[in-house]
């Protein structure tokens, strides 16, 4: 369900109309008529921060413009200059445009375009009311384009042919052909009441007659909404036939709640069914709006920035404090063990005095003898395999003993059996022990580390 609270305003009254959308069905909640010094009392009682706003002001330009079909994605920008060219005394202004069908102009074809502009002044004042009461008015409608769109809604299953809307609005009846269902000319003629009177007659017939004469557009019938006189029999002075048509959409709505809220009720189907079509909302506003919300939203991500740096603030210096309370508890701990550390310190002097002697003896003991390795080694040679180099290096307690040969046998398993058999005799031999052994398989040769401890020692 989307719901809208959809206002509108001819510079005298307002209507208030709160409604919303379900599917296909337009409920209507809340309705309220009163003058404009009423406004300020209104909004300050309304919860709601956005609105819709349809206008109706007495001043309006409306003109016929003629534009190549090819540089119809650059219309917003032409018709707006072409408006300016037309009106020299428009200085700020609105303007929306359709086009109504194609024209030869010179032998070319051209788009038949009806631009409507309004004063961004005449709107300023308004604004200005919802602004004061931090309302928001998101989008801004001219009164009969949203009861035209309402109306032609009903006539989709003929849209080329051209006719003639009748809406009554309070005050006034608004007078709107339309050609291949697109609003081309905009009449209004003062007068009360739903009901057709003589001078309504009148005031369309001069609308027809204007429409054939410098429109070159001839209305086929009136329509209006659904209305006890039905049938243009009724009106034998009125030059086309009167039809009554009613929406779908507004079938559970009281006739008498259509008639009398036709504008906002229209403006809010507008809404809900196109919201960006049509928009006469000032650009200063539009810009003004816009900025204020980025504002806004920028701000509550400061503050929410500004409470996670004050939170994690608090949470670092909460740790800093548990921290020097833990120093200075141990730093209390420290003091109080002096004697304790002293102690340690002796007793520690104490220990490497005994150690000094016995790292003394055992480096000028007796060195081992060469002779006494190489005769303990128990590697006589072999068919398989031949010694390439014996290298022996005096170590403390120890002598280091580096062997390098090579294997006379075929086959990866093979070698690999006799290395392991050389490095198994190694270590079997009397005060011998194998740090490390490497083999190369393809090259057939390898290397043994060892150390030689002396007879009856396999080292310590």
């Amino acid at each position: 369900m989307i719901k809208i609270s959809s206002f509108y305003f001819d510079g005298s009254i307002f209507q208030a109309v709160k409604a919303s959308l379900s599917g296909d069905a337009l409920t209507i909640e809340d309705a309220q008529t009163f003058p404009q010094d009423q406004l300020d009392g209104y909004l300050s009682g309304c919860r709601e921060k956005s609105f819709i706003l349809c206008c109706n002001p007495l001043l309006f330009h409306q003109d016929i413009i003629h534009l190549p079909p090819a540089a119809a994605r650059h219309y917003d920008k032409l018709v707006r200059t072409e408006v300016g060219k037309l009106h020299p005394e428009l200085t700020s202004f609105t303007t929306w445009h359709s086009s109504v069908g194609q024209t030869t102009i010179d032998s070319k074809v051209h788009n038949k375009i009806a631009a409507f502009s309004y004063l961004d002044d005449s709107l300023a004042g308004v604004l200005g009311v919802f602004n004061r009461h931090g309302k928001v008015v998101s989008h801004l409608y001219a009164a009969p384009y949203s009861v035209f769109r309402l109306f032609a809604s009903t006539c989709l299953d003929d849209a080329a042919r051209a006719r003639i809307f009748i809406a009554s609005l309070p005050g006034e009846k608004l007078l709107l052909v339309a050609e291949n269902n697109q609003l081309e000319f905009i009449r209004k003629i003062p007068s009360s009441g739903a009901e057709l009177l003589a001078s309504d007659i009148q005031g369309i017939n001069m609308t027809l007659d204007y429409s054939l004469q410098t429109l070159r557009v001839r209305p086929v019938e009136a329509v209006r909404l659904d209305q006890s006189e039905a049938s243009g029999q009724g009106f034998p002075l009125l030059s086309v036939p009167l039809e009554s048509s009613r929406p779908p959409i507004l079938a559970s709505l009281p006739g008498q709640m259509v008639s009398d809220y036709l504008a906002p009720v229209a403006a809010a189907l507008h809404y809900f069914q196109s919201p960006r079509d049509g928009d006469i909302l000032p650009a200063d506003y539009a810009c003004f709006t816009r900025d204020r919300k980025i504002l806004s939203r920028g701000t509550i991500l400061m503050i929410a920035l500004a409470l996670a740096l004050a939170t994690g603030t608090a949470t670092q210096w909460m740790v800093v404090s548990d921290l020097k309370s833990g120093i200075s508890t141990l730093r209390s701990q420290l003091s109080g063990s002096r004697q304790e550390i002293a102690a340690y310190g002796r007793i520690d002097a104490e220990l490497k005095s005994f150690h000094l002697p016995q790292e003394i003896a055992r480096a000028n003991g007796p060195s081992l003898h060469p002779a006494s390795a190489l005769a303990s080694l128990n590697l006589a040679g072999s068919r398989e395999y031949a010694l390439k180099g014996i290298s022996l290096q005096q170590g403390t307690g120890f002598l280091g003993v580096h062997i390098e040969g090579i294997i006379d046998a075929s086959g990866f398993g093979n070698i690999q059996a006799v290395f392991e058999g050389i490095t198994d005799r190694l270590a079997r031999s009397p005060g011998y022990a194998v740090t490390s052994s490497t083999l190369d398989i393809k090259q057939k040769t390898f290397s043994i580390q060892a150390r030689y401890h002396g007879k009856g020692d396999k080292g310590r």
